[in-house]
């Protein structure tokens, strides 16, 4: 019964942990409705911070690539 409760309780941890991981996001230029036309066209994700555009970290090279 212990070993059950530790093995639930660690598989909860690493649950909750994974879910927590927040993608880091770094600011592409301030916002356009061409630049968003083109960000939705190639399929990058985006958040509009007031005013600004940030993509996410691991899509920068993409964004350099179809919105430059």
């Amino acid at each position: 019964m212990k070993k059950l409760t530790l093995t639930l309780s660690f598989s909860l941890l690493i649950f909750l942990t994974a879910c927590n991981t927040k993608e880091p996001y770094a600011y592409w230029t301030d916002r356009t409705d061409n630049q968003i036309q083109l960000l939705d066209k190639a399929g990058i994700k985006y958040e509009i911070r007031e005013g600004e555009i940030w993509v996410r970290e691991k899509d920068l090279k993409k964004v350099m690539a179809c919105c430059s």
